[in-house]
């Protein structure tokens, strides 16, 4: 008897692209509400998977760890686990898995782990990558990181979101550069809009389908997620020996590190912000993310700022309580609240002032 394989999606794109704010909004529609999660971040103090905590009854976290470098092992574990959890009804028994990568992964190797696994390589299936592109800043993001180009090289569907933020006239300037570099690739992917997280995941499987089938009538050596053999090796070559993450291993990453600045809930709102503008300007492009959760006496608060985009936004925190989530391991001690603070992405190295400015404030994380 064949075995009926798990299906799972890969949903990857530069930080700040939407892809967390699309997937909450995915996780409501019948396809994907009783979906698995695996969400991979940069840093051990995570803010993805806290913003999608109640979206999932089956979730895991890959934390402070790239997927596409370090974290390989700990993905093909995260999905051995959620494989025998549902085998034996520790959770409910999920029709499909969603993967959510740091905004520096390179899907390559990770697709190519896949065969890693006897067990990950029998039961679960590949049906596709999707790639989130901000309207914003799209063309800024694809001429200064070669990670967010090797994301739209792994597109099986590459979703322009922010669409409401730009002109018409700009977006169809970008759906056109898109269709060049494509072109360029030598591949076929479906492009899709979004504004406000509002591209449904009926649109996004019927492309993927649709991509698949192209694929069979145009046969080149293709797997699955629209990759060549040479495709996979060559991004896991390239992006496991060109950057640097900045940690103590053996395992070679980009060249960004993580820091976590903690903000006490006396801290003044007003200066608070102050600060956040402050330590922008003087670190410029080098400031990749900021991301995180804030409680003061005038409320709770989620902030973020993207690459490239210059104002803070600052909305009213929808989550209480903050917890991490990890529903695999039955039996552990509940995880305690996620500290409140800031998670801040910045390229490396810094110059001395950068630096000093940098970790009077926050910690590097490990």
């Amino acid at each position: 008897m064949k075995i009926q394989k798990i299906p799972v999606f890969l949903l990857t794109g530069f930080l700040g692209s939407g892809k967390t704010t699309l997937l909450k909004a995915w996780l409501q529609s019948e396809l994907l509400k009783d979906a698995a999660l695996i969400i991979n971040e940069l840093g051990e103090v995570g803010l993805d998977n806290q913003l999608l905590a109640n979206a999932s009854e089956s979730a895991a976290l890959v934390p402070n760890a790239c997927v596409c470098c370090t974290g390989l092992p700990a993905l093909n574990q995260a999905l051995e686990d959620l494989f025998w959890a549902r085998l034996e009804r520790r959770i409910p028994r999920f029709p499909n898995l969603v993967i959510e990568t740091t905004g520096l992964a390179s899907p390559g190797p990770i697709l190519a782990s896949f065969e890693d696994s006897e067990l990950v390589k029998e039961r679960y299936e590949c049906m596709g990558t999707i790639t989130c592109l901000s309207a914003t800043t799209a063309m800024q993001v694809l001429q200064t990181h070669p990670e967010a180009k090797a994301q739209l090289r792994a597109a099986n569907v590459c979703i322009i979101t922010k669409t409401d933020l730009v002109s018409a006239e700009e977006l169809e300037i970008l759906r056109l550069n898109l269709e060049e570099l494509f072109s360029e690739f030598g591949q076929h992917t479906a492009i899709l809009m979004s504004g406000q997280a509002n591209l449904p995941p009926q649109v996004v499987f019927k492309a993927l389908h649709q991509v698949h089938d192209y694929q069979l009538c145009h046969p080149h050596g293709d797997d699955a997620c629209g990759h060549t053999e040479h495709d996979l090796h060559h991004d896991d070559h390239h992006h496991h020996h060109d950057h640097d993450h900045g940690h103590d291993h053996d395992h070679p990453a980009h060249q960004a590190r993580a820091f976590f600045w903690p903000i006490s809930e006396q801290s003044d709102h007003e200066a608070l912000l102050s600060d956040i503008r402050s330590l922008k300007a003087l670190l410029g492009p080098s400031l990749l993310r900021l991301k995180g959760r804030v409680s003061n006496h005038q409320g709770q608060w989620l902030m973020q700022m993207a690459p490239f985009e210059q104002a803070l936004s600052v909305e009213v925190d929808p989550i209480h309580p903050i917890h991490s989530i990890n529903r695999i391991d039955e039996g552990k001690e509940a995880h305690p609240a996620a500290p409140k603070g800031l998670t801040l992405i910045v390229t490396w190295p810094l110059s001395e002032e950068q630096k000093e400015a940098l970790l009077s404030k926050a910690q590097l994380q490990t």
